[in-house]
């Protein structure tokens, strides 16, 4: 499949929901086809120019290779054939990444307990230490989920609104958690706190940081989707 137009017409099949595996196998089939073709027209003794041109004449539009493949239900990848999927599981993937770095934190904080009389953590330190855990878990962290499941999304035939329901929802969730990370000091056990609330007077500041945090983890779609339609409006 070393023509250019089979590699497009196969990353094309994937963003109309045809799975990857039978998007491979459909430009093999069609870049099979198109060489014999032109074998074919190289036998009848027209030139090898022409006779490549005569074949890909002969295979038909791209817009209805396309159709014909991407038509079969068959073919379709799952997050076409459920894509209510894809609204949940950018939130399973945040959840279950907040529950290991918990754990993870609990360990670290039962280990130092041992150390503890060794440790003399001042005030100002400790503050940063926690404003750096809420800031990494309730925006850094959402924002990097977002940005992998919108990149996902940016090849695969995923409805825009699906991926904006999914961004919002694991935005939303981190901005209406209560987080905090306290370390160990003499006298003192560490501890490290998450919780999910509603303020109602903390309610537009959490709305606000929902939609800041969710147009930086979709900005890679958007930013993807206009580089490859550039390249596809490109004359080749």
């Amino acid at each position: 499949m070393s023509e250019p137009r089979f590699v497009q017409l196969s990353r094309a099949l994937r963003r109309h929901g045809v799975a990857a595996r039978h998007a491979r196998r459909a430009a093999l089939e069609m870049s099979g086809h198109y060489h014999q073709l032109r074998l074919q027209a190289l036998a009848r003794g027209e030139p090898p120019d022409q006779a490549a041109r005569a074949a890909h004449e002969a295979m038909g539009a791209d817009a209805v290779l396309i159709e014909r493949y991407a038509g079969r239900r068959e073919l379709r990848g799952w997050l076409y054939r459920w894509p209510a999927v894809y609204a949940v599981a950018p939130l399973a993937s945040f959840a279950l990444l907040c529950v290991a770095i918990m754990a993870l934190l609990v360990l670290v904080l039962n280990g130092l307990q041992l150390v503890v009389h060794q440790l003399a953590v001042p005030a100002a330190v400790a503050t940063a230490v926690n404003s750096v855990f809420v800031v990494a878990l309730q925006w850094v962290l959402p924002v990097l989920v977002g940005a992998g499941f919108a990149l996902l999304a940016s090849r695969r035939a995923v409805a825009l609104r699906w991926l904006i329901a999914s961004v919002l929802l694991v935005c939303l969730t981190a901005r209406l958690m209560n987080s905090g990370l306290m370390l160990p000091i003499p006298g003192q056990r560490g501890s490290a706190t998450l919780g999910i609330g509603i303020r109602l007077r903390m309610l537009p500041l959490q709305l606000t940081g929902t939609l800041i945090t969710a147009a930086l983890a979709l900005a890679p779609y958007f930013i993807v989707r206009h580089r490859s339609g550039r390249r596809r409006s490109l004359p080749s």
